[in-house]
Parts: structure tokens; sequence; C-alpha cells
């Protein structure tokens, strides 16, 4: 039997190192897994403004399948509501990262792609999703507003953005 958490660490280890490779910036796990209360998500870069709230899920079986037309128990509407929501209370952008056994990864943004052309939009939650790595690839998508960063330990700074 899988541990959970083991695959989830798994998964988020996929992703953060693809997302190193295409923008060449120090993508890492969030501490805690996500239980900071200014930090949510599962990926950030550190020390920088995260245009992203990014979550990572690795299942076992595909949850972006015809359930999300007919269940409103289906976990793919349940993660991307999650994400929504954390990104919404964090002012940033959702984006989810998914996969299953011996799939690809995908990912799911608010953002219409541009460039790339192999993508599904699903348009009661207003959401793209595409394969991660074409995404990446030909969208060349920003992830940091440069060296501008959240100090929530500082007084009176909760969310505050500091050039630093």
């Amino acid at each position: 039997m899988t541990d959970s958490r083991a695959k989830g660490a798994r998964g988020e280890y996929l992703v953060r190192d693809m997302l190193r490779r295409h923008t060449q910036l120090e993508f890492e796990r969030i501490p805690a897994s996500g239980a900071l209360h200014y930090l949510k998500g599962d990926i950030y870069v550190p020390h920088k403004h995260n245009i992203f709230c990014i979550e990572v899920k690795n299942y076992k079986d595909s949850h972006f399948n015809d359930k999300i037309f007919t269940s409103k128990s289906n976990e793919w509407m349940k993660w991307w509501s999650k994400i929504c929501k954390q990104a919404h209370d964090g002012d940033q952008e959702p984006l989810l990262f998914f996969k299953y056994n011996r799939s690809k990864i995908f990912v799911a943004t608010v953002r219409k792609p541009e460039v790339c052309k192999r993508y599904m939009y699903v348009n009661w939650v207003g959401a793209y999703v595409a394969l991660a790595e074409d995404w990446l690839e030909q969208e060349k998508v920003v992830f940091t507003n440069g060296d501008k960063i959240y100090r929530p330990w500082e007084p009176d700074s909760e969310w505050e953005l500091i050039d630093s």
C-alpha cells in the first residue's frame, strides 16, 4: 500500500523540478504542507512575490474525466475550488498541477493559452487545462513579480509588498 503523503510529496517534487527546468527559478515546497497562515498551496519561489498559488495533486486514478459533468463530489472539482479560494485569499492566481499513475502532468489555469493550442476549457469553472510541459514551453509564463516579497512577520505589514 502506498503512503498518500509520500505519493503527494513525490508529485510536488516532480512539479517543482519541472518548474525549475522551465523557469530557472528556485521553486521549493511550502514548509508545513501549506499550513502557514501566510503561505498557501504546495510550491512557491521563496523571497519573491509569487503571482500564482500552486497546488499539486498526484493520485492513482484520473479525476479529470466525465464525472466533472455529473458529480458534485468529483475530486478534480474539489481541488479546483480549493485552490481558487486559496489564491483569492492570497491575492494570487490559481494554478493546479495534477497527474495520475503513469500519466503526464497536467495544469489547470484561469489564463487562456495564447500560444499553446492543445488545451480544454471547462466553461462553468473558468479553467483551461493543458499538458504542463507544453504549457510551460509555449506560454513562457512569468511566475513572480521580481524581488518584491511578502514580509508578514513585520508589524502592520501582513501581505504588504516591500521592495527589497
